[in-house]
């Protein structure tokens, strides 16, 4: 995807108060989840407007390093989290520009080793799988009828259980992502 132009800030607003209300009805049908021991800023991540799939983003959003500074988010689907971590694997891959490149991309994904990593979601213990790689992550699981996945910058060297805990309200997600555009805008 390439960025062109400028929108102005009261269109740019609009936009973003229409996608914020639509998380707001949305997230009483989908629960975002957060990481128990993460003392960091969280904010909203990815949402699907038809709220099949939403994020909380562990970290800045918008680093001043992407290489070095922490960045982690924990997205709720209802499709299958296997789908997700595919379609995020390819997306650091890049994307293919040709058939066999992308049946290639599909084999390397396929031959990924994988480990068990157990979490425990509101309480209630859940099996992972774990993708390491050496400058990502990926864990993928289900939880109360939802599949969760965890898209993580570096490498997971803690093979200790992860916690994870239902965020009962979105509004303080919704003005922490407000902040850090109006920062990347350079509104603030």
């Amino acid at each position: 995807m390439e960025f062109a132009g400028f929108v102005p800030p009261d269109a740019f607003w609009a936009m973003n108060d229409e996608l914020e209300e639509r998380v707001r009805q949305g997230a009483g049908r989908l629960p975002l989840f957060r990481l128990v021991d993460w003392d960091g800023p969280l904010m909203l991540g990815s949402w699907q407007m038809d709220a099949t799939e939403g994020g909380v983003v562990h970290g800045n959003a918008f680093p001043a390093n992407p290489a070095t500074d922490p960045l982690m988010e924990v997205v709720t689907t209802t499709r299958d989290p296997l789908e997700v971590v595919r379609n995020r694997w390819q997306a650091i891959a890049g994307p293919p520009k040709s058939l066999e490149e992308w049946q290639s991309q599909s084999a390397g994904f396929a031959a990924h080793t994988t480990e068990h990593l157990s979490a425990i979601v509101d309480g209630t213990p859940a099996d992972f799988t774990l993708w390491n790689g050496t400058d990502y992550w990926f864990a993928a699981g289900r939880a109360g009828g939802y599949g969760i996945v965890i898209d993580a910058r570096g490498h997971r060297s803690d093979t200790q259980a992860m916690e994870l805990r239902q965020i009962p309200d979105v509004e303080p997600l919704l003005q922490a992502r407000r902040a850090a555009l109006k920062a990347a805008r350079g509104e603030a």
